[in-house]
């Protein structure tokens, strides 16, 4: 079972009281992995939101032209960090894959409907989580932005 100090640390539920950290941990899996391993890819719906208990989970933006390399990865996660939050957001769609980076890695995954059931049920725990995941959203958005001016920089100088 995944403890409660562990969940309060995650960024994504630091504002949570014990009663709707309670609520949570009963909703959570741990999921384990090996390196290079899928956890979930492009285009896939996604059933869960995923925390990293231990380990490295790369996201990966997925080249048309072939399998992901390691220049493909927009962010690695480390322990306590969010992400998957796709499951929370229309049209639920995952925009990166997401591959266990390290030897081994466990995550824990929460059931987006349960977890969506529980927002529903408390609007301020609903109202704590997005507001976290709308910062994560908004540093993830701004490493992708920075990996594609990387990219097309890359190309420009290639082309000279």
């Amino acid at each position: 079972m995944v403890s409660l100090d562990f969940l309060e640390d995650v960024d994504a539920f630091s504002e949570l009281d014990d009663d709707q950290l309670t609520a949570i941990q009963e909703s959570c899996e741990v999921a384990k992995f090996k390196r290079g391993e899928t956890i979930f890819a492009v285009g896939d719906v996604p059933e869960y939101f995923w925390l990293v208990l231990e380990g490295e989970v790369n996201l990966i933006w997925d080249a048309p032209e072939g399998p992901a390399m390691p220049e493909d990865t927009i962010s690695t996660l480390s322990e306590g960090m969010p992400f998957g939050w796709s499951s929370l957001v229309p049209p639920n769609k995952y925009r990166l894959s997401a591959l266990c980076a390290s030897r081994s890695c466990k995550t824990v995954r929460i059931p987006r409907d349960r977890l969506l059931q529980l927002f529903e049920d408390d609007a301020l725990l609903g109202y704590k989580v997005m507001s976290k995941v709308m910062v994560v959203v908004g540093q993830r958005f701004h490493q992708l932005q920075d990996e594609v001016a990387r990219r097309r920089g890359h190309d420009i100088i290639n082309r000279w």
